[in-house]
């Protein structure tokens, strides 16, 4: 799937003359990885389909037993296809780096990192392996906390496009004319020292609780976007993003052993580059290792 998304990005707009130096191999690549998205997407439908279950407990379920309120009409097997397919490539190199980040800056701040394990702790227990109901995620407030303050210092989709429906002046100083393109870089907007301080490049869950995220102008946070582009997904990727923190912190301690230096990977989105932790466990007799003993393990 990543080949696939490489590509398409790599290809979006290109000069003709750049297009048709592409080879052969590279085309017929693309086409192969499309080929067996569908069928591995096609053989798990399929299997949900002869299981017998009309159940609409998760997404596939839905898609395959909600009929249309007005006609009852059912989606079309391509269209199930389709959606999956979206779902998989809107949500998991975003979040995968929103996750990154946050342990990054958690490993950098000891006290973040402690606060959000007892957090974890206090509200899940202390079993090995607890299995948290959706309110119990809910309730994992600073561990969310520091999710949306690592996205706001590196946002994954690190930008978002509008364009000037009529000619039109903003601010009272920049003139765009029909048509034109302007670009928000998210970094720089989340870095504004006028709306987030003197220490906006700095690391505090805290700026995200709800008195100081009320006493914030609008339109100052934007890592999934805006308008009625913005990203659909937003909500469930940051429950599922504060569950699965709240699983690596409740499970491990983690070690910064090679003090990283936070790189940036651009890819389809940004990542750090390179991130290796050591992870002990927390919960069992084998936390009481050394640091030294557990295997750097990559974000």
């Amino acid at each position: 799937m990543i080949r696939t998304l490489r590509f398409s990005t790599d290809h979006a707009v290109e000069l003709p003359l750049l297009d048709g130096l592409l080879t052969r191999r590279t085309r017929e690549r693309n086409t192969e990885d499309i080929r067996l998205m569908a069928e591995i997407i096609d053989e798990v439908v399929q299997k949900r389909i002869d299981s017998g279950d009309t159940s609409v407990a998760d997404m596939l379920g839905l898609m395959l037993n909600t009929g249309h309120p007005a006609t009852g009409e059912k989606l079309a097997p391509d269209n199930i296809r389709n959606q999956i397919i979206t779902f998989l490539v809107a949500g998991h190199e975003t979040t995968a780096g929103a996750l990154s980040f946050a342990l990054y800056y958690l490993l950098k701040n000891p006290e973040a990192m402690a606060r959000a394990q007892e957090e974890v702790d206090r509200v899940w227990g202390t079993e090995e392996d607890p299995e948290p109901a959706y309110e119990q995620v809910t309730k994992l407030r600073y561990v969310r906390r520091s999710l949306e303050e690592a996205l706001r210092l590196w946002p994954t989709a690190p930008g978002f496009a509008r364009e000037a429906l009529q000619d039109t002046t903003i601010g009272g100083r920049y003139t765009m004319r029909k048509g034109a393109l302007a670009v928000v870089f998210t970094p720089m907007l989340h870095r504004n020292t006028a709306v987030w301080g003197e220490d906006a490049d700095d690391f505090d869950p805290d700026r995200f609780s709800p008195e100081r995220v009320r006493a914030r102008p609008g339109h100052v946070y934007k890592p999934f976007g805006t308008g009625i582009r913005a990203c659909l997904g937003r909500q469930f990727a940051l429950h599922e993003a504060t569950l699965f923190l709240g699983a690596l912190l409740h499970r491990y301690r983690m070690y910064d052993h090679a003090d990283y230096q936070l790189k940036i990977a651009e890819r389809l989105t940004l990542m750090p580059q390179g991130l290796m932790v050591r992870l002990t466990r927390r919960h069992t007799p084998s936390t009481r290792r050394t640091p030294a003993a557990g295997k750097p393990t990559a974000v």
